[in-house]
């Protein structure tokens, strides 16, 4: 597993006109050793991001001036870091539609801060594994070690026969560890177009097939998480947690 840098040298910034939101959200990440940065619209959160290159972004939809999707837009024209989009927006619709226009997770409002706190360690650490794979042909999660140019894996270093499908879905998720993917974006990858309904039965069959190969328990997955009516993620997993 990769070794994140001392939290010190993460630069977080909240986005939410909320003041109230803001505070709690900096203890929490203050009292976690993260540097905070904070901007309350739009507007703010754009010019933080030119002038501080944060490393991750915590933002809410509902912004005074400018939808918080307009945002991220404009984040992705200059930067690939993690945005978790933090938000009263409830609808499946509107999970599904910001994840796919380029944020990297969706918790909906109220929320618990310790869960809030382990999406955004998870985050970081995916991003940093996506820099690394630069560099290395694998990913490590847990017990899994999954060959990225190769259609290889092993788990406790014994290889885990998969067929085809089976490992292009494994390494899709692989490629995007710790990151939801939507069943939409999945299924185009995999297939392309085709019949919606066709594709989701096909991905379901995937991944149980996948979960019968690779967890512990295939009812209670670790690896292969769903996140309900949204799509499926690849936990990024030390050692010692499986």
């Amino acid at each position: 597993m990769i070794t994140l840098p001392k939290a010190p040298a993460f630069r977080i910034l909240i986005v939410d006109d909320e003041p109230h939101i803001r505070r709690f959200l900096r203890l929490c990440l203050q009292a976690e050793s993260f540097n905070v940065l904070e901007a309350a619209t739009a507007e703010e959160a754009i010019t933080l991001v030119h002038a501080a290159s944060p490393n991750l972004m915590i933002l809410d939809l509902g912004l005074p001036d400018i939808d918080g999707r307009q945002v991220i837009r404009d984040v992705r024209m200059k930067s690939d870091m993690p945005i978790l989009v933090l938000s009263g927006r409830t609808e499946d619709s509107q999970k599904i539609t910001t994840l796919e226009q380029g944020a990297d997770d969706y918790i909906t409002k109220p929320f618990v801060a310790r869960e809030l706190m382990r999406r955004v360690h998870a985050a970081l650490q995916q991003h940093e594994e996506k820099a690394r794979q630069g560099r290395d042909d694998s990913l490590h999660t847990g017990r899994l070690n999954i060959h990225l140019k190769s259609p290889e894996v092993t788990r406790d270093n014994q290889a885990v026969p998969l067929a085809d499908e089976e490992y292009a879905l494994l390494r899709l998720l692989a490629l995007h560890g710790g990151r939801v993917l939507t069943f939409g974006r999945i299924a185009r990858a995999l297939w392309g177009a085709g019949d919606g309904e066709t594709n989701h039965r096909e991905l379901q069959l995937c991944v149980n097939g996948l979960r019968r190969k690779l967890e512990n328990e295939p009812s209670f997955p670790r690896y292969i998480v769903t996140e309900p009516a949204i799509g499926y993620r690849l936990e990024l997993l030390p050692p010692e947690a499986v």
